[in-house]
């Protein structure tokens, strides 16, 4: 199921959300919508499953225009990022809630809604908590059990607005994992929002970067962090540094993009050590430089020669490493 968002506004007053929005979401595609918070990416995403109205502008699912058409009529599944759970339904009676909400003339009879649910349960690796209540899982599961549900009557979208944002870092990382694996599996056109960068770049498709209710690039994960179309999109797709070369040019470069020497070499610039901070298998070292404001910082392998009884205050030399572009 394609979907073609053509000239969309939206306004809230005297706030304009969404800007002039066009994007082509091809059928199968899992699309990341990539920002900061108030850049319209959430608001986008309502209007796709028609809980807002755009002001101008038109939604169409596979050829068909349905931006008139009521929330309930446009086949999608929704997952938020608080589980809108039922709390005193069980886990089966909650994935099942919207099958059995069905028109009569549409609703399947109860074997078959027992057979999809727990099709769907085994689905999502939660089959032997049919019968708990959501007070009783884990967030992680808590929000498998929400895309179950969403998922249950077969929607021909499935849209997620920051589906793993209130969980802790490490449970966030597998359920990403675990949504890029499904989402090979069932092949369904799928949209969702999110201000984590990692997780845009290890989940999607394709990135969406907005800021400021408009898109600032759209491109896979590797064109958006490799050709950024923007500062802004630098910036945002991950730590960056900027060296200013004169008065109307600078360098951006990544961290890791950082030659490090204890010596003075050639074409190295001089920093003092504000900053050491171990991270595992790599250390990154945060430089003050004369006439900069902005601090600079390197990640370097923790064994690497330039830290060897490196502390703060001394001096280390530093350069972007060959093929770090200047930037107007």
């Amino acid at each position: 199921m394609s979907i073609e968002i053509r000239n969309v506004h939206k306004q809230f007053g005297a706030f304009r959300a969404l800007n002039d929005i066009n994007l082509d979401i091809h059928s199968g595609e899992l699309v990341a919508l990539l920002g900061p918070s108030g850049c319209g990416k959430t608001t986008l995403l309502r209007i796709i499953a028609g809980l807002e109205t755009p002001d101008t502008g038109s939604i169409v699912f596979h050829g068909e225009d349905v931006s008139t058409r009521d929330v309930r009529d446009r086949n999608v599944g929704f997952v938020f990022q608080h589980y809108a759970l039922f709390r005193h339904m069980t886990i089966f009676d909650n994935v099942a809630f919207g099958l059995r909400m069905k028109p009569k003339r549409e609703r399947p009879d109860e074997a078959t809604i027992a057979s999809r649910v727990k099709e769907l349960l085994e689905m999502v690796q939660l089959d032997w908590l049919g019968d708990r209540y959501p007070e009783q899982l884990s967030g992680g599961q808590r929000q498998r059990i929400a895309l179950a549900r969403a998922l249950a009557v077969q929607p021909k979208i499935l849209l997620l607005d920051e589906p793993f944002g209130a969980l802790d870092a490490k449970v966030r990382k597998e359920l990403r994992r675990w949504l890029a694996r499904l989402h090979e599996d069932i092949n369904l056109t799928s949209v969702f929002v999110t201000h984590d960068q990692e997780e845009a770049m290890e989940v999607a498709d394709r990135i969406v970067v907005m800021n400021k209710g408009v898109i600032e690039q759209i491109g896979s994960p590797a064109e958006v962090y490799e050709h950024p179309a923007s500062d802004f999109v630098y910036h945002f797709l991950g730590d960056a540094n900027r060296l200013y070369v004169g008065t109307e040019h600078h360098v951006l470069f990544r961290p890791h993009e950082v030659d490090l020497s204890r010596s003075q070499l050639s074409d190295f610039l001089a920093g003092e050590v504000r900053d050491i901070r171990p991270l595992g298998a790599i250390t990154r070292v945060t430089l003050k430089l004369s006439g900069q404001e902005e601090p600079i910082e390197a990640e370097v392998a923790k064994d690497h020669d330039s830290l060897v009884d490196l502390s703060r205050g001394q001096t280390l030399y530093f350069k972007p490493k060959a093929g770090v572009p200047l930037h107007p």
